[in-house]
């Protein structure tokens, strides 16, 4: 399929992967983490939310802080609480690019093995068949395809590089992906992509909804692919960082 050779291509020359996958003689460009951050989410309109983010682990089994999934839960709190690691988020880009200013965000950078692409446990958009909001999580064995970049851009807000809208769908034409410009150089990126290109940021999707995932249940970094969510508990927010 296009998008996926697209965003597979995308992923390798923005430094996403590994320096080399397993079995594979290409390297790919070295990962930089920048941090440590909190992150920071803020309520839109009236919502009252105003408070950080931490990593849950799903399961009460996962004792080992290099493996399992975890989420993201909110807390109403004035300021990261002090001495906690899950309070602490690393933003991944590639080493030396310049083109663009944009990456993964991840926890747990020491997180790492022979099938790990990722310095650390990549955020990851897990998707569900009944529902238009979709869940972040955590996972040192992301889904490169799942695995969303993101970018910090007007007041310090977090917003996605691409984005699929099948509102535009047109029988008999390639379906819109829509990717951020965010071109510093002569060489821009749309034509090798072949996408079409905006100024315009994603950012309105960002939500906390009251959550389940598998025995964790909690306020939850979510993400609202389009209109009312389905889940009547979600807020929209504003996601930005703060260097610890």
């Amino acid at each position: 399929m296009k998008l996926s050779a697209a965003l597979y291509g995308l992923l390798a020359a923005t430094g996403a992967l590994s320096e080399a996958c397993p079995g594979d003689e290409n390297d790919y460009p070295p990962l930089k983490s920048e941090g440590p951050y909190a992150l920071h989410v803020k309520g839109k309109g009236n919502s009252s939310i105003d408070g950080y983010l931490y990593a849950v682990q799903e399961r009460p089994s996962d004792i080992d802080p290099d493996s399992g999934i975890s989420v993201l839960h909110y807390r109403p709190v004035p300021e990261p609480v002090a001495f906690n690691s899950s309070y602490r988020f690393y933003f991944n880009s590639s080493a030396g690019d310049p083109t663009f200013d944009l990456g993964f965000a991840v926890t747990d950078i020491t997180a790492s093995n022979s099938s790990n692409y990722y310095k650390g446990k990549a955020m990851f958009w897990t998707y569900f068949s009944d529902s238009n909001v979709a869940l972040l999580e955590l996972g040192e064995g992301a889904d490169p395809y799942n695995t969303g970049m993101i970018g910090f851009g007007k007041e310090g807000k977090a917003y996605l590089y691409g984005q699929h809208d099948d509102s535009k769908a047109v029988v008999g034409k390639e379906a819109d992906y829509t990717i951020v410009s965010l071109c510093k150089s002569a060489v821009c990126l749309k034509g090798w992509i072949g996408d079409s290109m905006t100024d315009e940021v994603t950012d309105d999707g960002w939500a906390i909804c009251w959550q389940t995932r598998y025995t964790i249940s909690g306020f939850t970094l979510s993400w609202i692919t389009s209109g009312k969510p389905h889940n009547p508990t979600c807020e929209r927010v504003d996601m930005t960082r703060l260097k610890l």
